[in-house]
């Protein structure tokens, strides 16, 4: 059967190929310019999908290894700080404490060193407020502030006020260059006696007399004042009068030292979490809703449905979520009455008492309760879901006061070692310069370099962190080459074949186009 092909038949077809020709080839031709196999979705949809998710991880890695070389710096001041500079200061410390703790020094010799403790303790003092970019690393959540201030603390060899000054029983206010001693010269109790004393401070070298009535409302406080500075005393506690020609560095009756201290201003690591209530009936908050545990992050909780707390065993449901309410966690819950409630949830424990609500004890359904942990540590994400606190406790470290307290025992407490230090070497007190000795060195050092111990072993594990993202890098790269990048050897190839297929194409759509009847005859 003849068929007859025309002239628009045969151009068409061969435009068509032309097209398809060079098409393929410049196709190629990208290729091998971009050095892709894939330049564009329709290239390999699937591939596509393959090299937008290698991308994204990594991108993710790229964001942990910056957090991890943030948090390595954070580490590594804090590491040297505790480790380096705070073991130097606390070794020269020591080293004038086994001079000063022996008879071949006089009160002028232990003067002289008591200036050079006090230059030791700014030190201290600016290493405990040491800042990583601009931002406190001792103070916890607050690093936008320093982490201590110069304070006032008491010292006393009485067992009676010193344990009060561990408990909390005194207040100071003003400021001294120098310690302060008082010394009382009667024998009675604070508030039911009148009490005479007398404070010095230069060493014991002049006194001033003072007196301390008698007031005999139990709540009333008491205060001594002394050379500008004021101690306020709020408990009645024993007091014995003092040898007064036994000398200033003689430990007999009740003497008190007023001497520095630093008083950490940071975050501690355990304050109660904040409670927000969502949508529940009218008068339940904060005081009706408790939470307690060890919260990591933020945790909501949403009633599914409905919980009468006044009745019991009345079963509800409730959900949880870690992560701001993208993904929810469903459990079953069955009310003990009494209108009260616990539900369980990641890290601890929700409590619900709706005695005295105004809208009543059963919590409607959609009510939401956001724990919000208030902790004192900047974490930073070096893995998915992994986290590493990067900030520290100061008070944890260096001690001091916090809330009106010591931080930590004396003996572990730079801060009050060093400002009980500075006391008895301002005034003469061989004794106390040697128990100042034996704590640095049996306690307060090794306490410090526990705590060195604890920053180095975060320190190393984020340097392990960042050469495994190191490693998940170059697969992740050579994953996403595997899938994108173009083989060379196969291009080169195709090039070479689109190249003559595209010539031949042109070049015999040529002859044909050339061809007529004449030729036939």
């Amino acid at each position: 059967m003849a068929i007859r092909v025309t002239q628009r038949n045969m151009y068409g077809s061969m435009i068509n190929n032309m097209q398809n020709s060079l098409a393929a080839y410049m196709e190629s031709t990208m290729q091998g310019s971009t050095q892709k196999r894939i330049n564009r979705p329709s290239d390999d949809p699937a591939g596509t999908f393959r090299v937008l998710t290698a991308r994204n991880q990594i991108q993710n890695t790229d964001q942990y290894k910056t957090n991890v070389e943030t948090a390595k710096g954070w580490l590594q001041l804090a590491d040297n700080v505790v480790a380096t500079q705070t073991s130097n200061i606390l070794t020269q410390l020591k080293e004038l404490a086994e001079q000063a703790s022996t008879d071949t020094y006089t009160a002028e010799q232990r003067k002289i060193m008591a200036d050079e403790a006090r230059a030791l303790f700014g030190t201290l003092l600016n290493l405990g407020n040491t800042e990583f970019d601009g931002k406190s690393i001792f103070a916890g959540h607050r690093y936008d502030s320093n982490a201590f201030e110069e304070s006032l603390a008491v010292t006393s060899w009485d067992e009676n006020w010193s344990e009060a000054a561990n408990e909390g029983a005194f207040s100071i206010e003003g400021s001294s260059k120098s310690t302060i001693m008082v010394q009382f010269t009667s024998d009675g109790t604070v508030g039911d006696d009148d009490l005479t004393y007398r404070w010095s401070a230069d060493g014991g070298d002049t006194w001033t007399e003072g007196t301390l009535a008698a007031n005999a409302d139990p709540n009333a406080s008491f205060t001594i004042d002394a050379n500008g500075v004021t101690l306020t005393v709020s408990s009645r506690l024993q007091v014995s009068a003092a040898d007064v020609d036994a000398g200033p560095g003689a430990n007999n009756g009740t003497l008190l030292y007023i001497r520095p201290t630093a008083e950490y201003k940071g975050d501690d690591n355990n304050p109660p979490p904040d409670i927000v209530v969502m949508g529940g009936q009218d008068g339940l908050g904060k005081d009706q809703v408790t939470a307690t545990g060890n919260f990591g992050k933020d945790v909501l909780v949403r009633f599914d449905t409905a919980a009468d707390l006044a009745n019991p065993n009345s079963e509800f449901t409730y959900s949880y979520s870690t992560d701001g309410g993208n993904n929810w966690v469903t459990a079953k819950g069955t009310t003990t009455g009494g209108n009260s409630l616990r539900l369980t949830i990641p890290g601890g424990y929700m409590d619900f008492d709706t005695t005295g609500v105004a809208g009543g004890s059963t919590i409607p359904a959609g009510a939401q309760i956001m724990v919000h942990p208030d902790r004192a540590d900047l974490n930073y994400e070096i893995m998915e879901d992994t986290y590493v606190s990067v900030n520290s406790v100061g008070m944890e470290i260096f001690g001091g006061y916090y809330q009106g307290k010591p931080a930590l025992p004396t003996e572990q407490n730079v801060f009050e070692l060093a400002g009980e230090f500075i006391a008895y070497l301002e005034c003469d007190n061989r004794d106390g310069c040697a128990q100042v000795l034996a704590k640095l060195t049996n306690d307060c050092m090794p306490y410090v370099e526990s705590q060195a111990a604890k920053i180095g072993a975060k320190e190393n594990r984020v340097e392990t962190v960042y050469d495994i993202l190191d490693f998940r890098k170059l697969d992740q790269q050579e994953l996403l080459s595997n899938v994108e990048d173009i083989d060379l050897t196969e291009l080169l190839t195709n090039l070479t074949r689109q190249q003559m297929t595209y010539s031949m194409v042109l070049q015999s759509s040529s002859m044909i186009m050339q061809l007529n009847l004449s030729n036939f005859l």
